[in-house]
């Protein structure tokens, strides 16, 4: 059974907008705005790497090095021409010639005569010579697979066949995967052997959802390998085997069936110069500043025994001074239809084990680069995996152009520490929390013996932690806090909020909340209040870690309780799974149940709602997850947010009787996470009806990451929905009847909310329909 989990206590902080230290410090320095967009650029390749490039999967690279080295540089640079270079010093440390930075491509057209590519001709002896080196020519589609039609009917005519696809430069994007595809199309592929031939397999990288680096979570969360099978090529009816060669450099494509014809020793590949296996993998463009265009490696060749690599036949230097010696080279090969292989191939490992992401615990003040390595790791984890992102309402990308200043003006580790927080605050998701003693001295270790709420606007004592040394310093339940240690209360408020994620503003005073009266452990905490007969009076209170033990229900009393007129109370907030069936036998003659959701429920919603419905199969909530995974075509996006893995969730069935009466759920800004899914469950069983005041709106199993400095930040990993896909992170469960606590109220002892639920039962629950989010 899937629970949504959450972590009680959120510590979030960061540091205001501040001049970077970089200055301009020589007239040849790159204006700072460009400096910031050239580093914004290289962070998001370093994800893309980091994220999707195969061998990082299981090849013991340092990546956060490469970025570490590559900053400086960027910083440095003065051209388009040095950024590419601090770019390719960055990419040398995957030693991977398919991953590098692209040769600036002319604007001018090949000059082919007039003619457009593909090309073909006859040589003296009856060899096909056909030449794709324009492969902008190749974007004429109808064109294009006319002469491929062409080139096939003129093969059964020739002895053997030379394609020459050398590009004299780097193909544009757009028309990278054309060869293959015009290939496939004009049915080429099945003239040039009279047996099935066939591909080797790729494989590629993807994540489901951001596999926790701390503890586990019951997300499920997972990275892998996807293999793709290879392609196998049936032969056409009139298919002869004729001697092939594919001549290919670093700039050209080589279509699929070349190398199903070079593994079954029916063709050979030549090659010019070194070429990388860029032309028979799947790559990806993208487009950095200074117009810079790097080409990214996102798969890897395998075979059926897990080998891998791919190697040409032949090798012509790429300086040789002979007329065309690499065409001559193909031309003589394919004349003896020579085409053994002898090479090995590297085998791969059969299973994944990344190294851990290196946590930096003992740089609490790190190094520029390793503050901006924290900024990059934010943005590229939310921006892949969290999946609430389109409820963000701000440019993510220019968020991590805001906050790379302000990671290089940070001065100390709570400055630092303090804008790691700040930025964290931009997902707007209440499991946003970070853990971070640095993050923890700031707010406060210890509280005092009391719990305060925002009520009618204003902070407001509400319950004790310990009663006997609050009443005796002076408290009383209601009221309400002007100061703390003499800082105004709404400053400190304000303060505290600038640092603290939350799905909602309610849900932010509540984290507030939880944090406004802390300090350093055995401090005394000054407070100034006003009372109920509108005195102000100052209090002295000592803090203490000990007091923690007793913050985890504000509530005391019996957990289980009959109220007036047959109705009965369960606090979902204490009661454990054990006492699910004896809170049934005792409330099976009640007319109603209430159950009070104000707070953090302990696994029930799965033995409740099953005894809340005679229905079988019930949709309880609608998951989505992100996955993020290479494209099958090349010149794809790398994270299409459309990719989802849906799901939906159904009630567990139970074969105890079931309970037909009302059922009134309590809920307010404490309600999150397993609180707010409990509610899922209950208005799915039978119509629970919500009373009280909006949830905490943040629903999704957490994960987690680290940043240098040790500080883990956790976010919600996955998406939840009402059943029938209404919204629930950051608007949380609507109430159907609304209702709040008054300073009055809560000075006379009372609980309206619970007052509000009783009185919709007794007018028999005939209220509006739930107001739709």
């Amino acid at each position: 059974m899937k629970r949504t989990c959450c972590y009680r206590r959120i510590a979030a902080a960061c540091f205001c907008l501040m001049l970077p230290s970089v200055t301009m410090a020589t007239p040849r320095m790159p204006a700072d705005s460009l400096r910031i967009e050239r580093l914004v650029a290289l962070g998001k390749l370093w994800n893309a790497v980091k994220f999707f490039h195969p061998s990082l999967a299981y090849r013991d690279i340092d990546w956060d090095a490469a970025l570490v080295a590559a900053i400086p540089q960027v910083n440095a640079a003065t051209s388009g021409e040095e950024y590419a270079a601090a770019v390719q010093l960055m990419l040398d440390k995957l030693n991977d010639p398919a991953t590098r930075v692209m040769p600036k491509a002319s604007s001018a057209a090949i000059e082919n005569s007039g003619a457009r590519h593909p090309l073909s001709k006859f040589t003296a002896d009856s060899l096909l010579l056909v030449t794709i080196s324009n492969y902008s020519d190749l974007t004429d589609f109808d064109g294009a697979i006319a002469k491929m039609q062409a080139i096939g009917k003129e093969l059964a005519h020739a002895r053997g066949i030379v394609f020459d696809l050398r590009s004299p430069m780097p193909i544009k994007s757009e028309v990278v995967g054309m060869l293959a595809f015009l290939f496939n199309w004009s049915a080429l592929n099945g003239s040039f052997a009279s047996t099935p031939v066939s591909t080797l397999g790729q494989r590629t990288r993807m994540h489901a959802g951001f596999a926790p680096q701390s503890g586990g979570t019951s997300g499920d969360y997972y990275s892998s390998f996807v293999v793709s099978d290879g392609q196998e090529f049936q032969p056409a009816a009139t298919a002869r085997d004729k001697p092939t060669v594919f001549l290919s450099n670093d700039n050209a494509e080589l279509p699929p069936i070349a190398l199903a014809l070079q593994a079954a020793g029916k063709a050979a590949i030549v090659a010019e110069g070194n070429v990388s296996e860029a032309s028979v993998i799947k790559t990806q463009r993208m487009t950095l500043t200074d117009g810079v265009e790097v080409r990214l490696r996102l798969s890897e060749l395998i075979a059926e025994d897990g080998a891998s690599g791919f190697r040409a036949n032949l090798v012509v230097p790429a300086n040789a001074t002979t007329n065309d010696a690499a065409l001559e080279a193909a031309l003589a090969l394919a004349r003896r239809a020579d085409f053994k292989t002898s090479f090995a191939r590297q085998t791969l490992p059969a299973r994944a084990v990344p190294p851990a992401e290196r946590v930096y615990a003992e740089m609490h003040y790190p190094p520029l680069e390793y503050r901006l390595l924290a900024a990059f790791r934010i943005w590229g984890n939310i921006n892949y995996f969290f999946p609430y992102k389109h409820l963000m309402e701000e440019d993510w990308e220019g968020v991590l152009k805001a906050f790379l200043p302000k990671m290089t003006a940070a001065r100390d580790s709570l400055e630092y520490a303090l804008a790691v927080a700040e930025m964290v605050t931009h997902i707007h998701d209440s499991h946003g929390f970070i853990r971070s003693e640095i993050l923890q001295g700031y707010f406060g270790v210890a509280p005092p013996p009391v719990r305060t709420r925002m009520i009618e606007g204003v902070p407001v004592v509400t319950s004790f932690l310990d009663e006997t040394v609050a009443r005796a310093a002076g408290l009383e339940i209601g009221d309400v806090i002007l100061k703390v240690d003499g800082e105004e209360a709404q400053a400190r408020i304000d303060r505290y909020a600038k640092y603290i994620a939350a799905s909602t503003p309610h849900g932010q005073k509540l984290a507030v909340m939880w944090r406004f009266l802390n300090g350093a452990d055995s401090s005394i905490a000054t407070l100034t209040l006003r009372d109920r007969n509108h005195r102000v009076k100052e209090v002295k209170l000592l803090r203490s870690r000990a007091y923690w033990a007793n913050a985890q229900s504000e509530r005391t009393g019996d957990m289980l309780k009959l109220l007036p007129d047959n109705i009965g109370y369960a606090d979902l907030g204490r009661m454990p799974v054990a006492m699910v069936d004896s809170m049934f036998e005792r409330f099976k003659d009640a007319k109603a149940i209430i159950f009070d959701m104000r707070g953090y429920p302990l696994g029930t919603a799965w033995a409740i709602a099953p005894r809340l419905t005679e229905k079988r199969n019930v949709a309880a909530a609608l998951f989505e997850r992100r996955i993020a995974a290479s494209p099958d075509s090349p010149n794809g996006e790398l994270m299409n947010e459309a990719v989802t893995q849906t799901f939906v969730q159904r009630l567990p069935h139970s074969e105890q009787w079931k309970y037909k009466g009302k059922t009134v759920m309590l809920i307010d800004e404490r309600t999150i996470s397993q609180a707010e899914h409990t509610g899922l469950f209950f208005e799915a069983a039978n119509g629970t009806k919500f009373v009280g005041s909006h949830t905490m709106g943040a629903n999704g199993d957490v994960t987690n990451f680290y940043v240098p400095g040790g500080m883990l930040i956790h976010f919600t990993g996955q998406s939840v929905k009402h059943a029938d896909g209404r919204q629930l992170q950051r608007l949380g469960l609507v109430p159907d009847v609304e209702a709040k606590p008054t300073i009055q109220g809560i000075r006379s002892g009372r609980d309206e909310v619970l007052e509000k639920a009783l009185e919709f039962i007794a007018k028999g629950a005939k209220e509006a329909p739930r107001k739709k989010s």
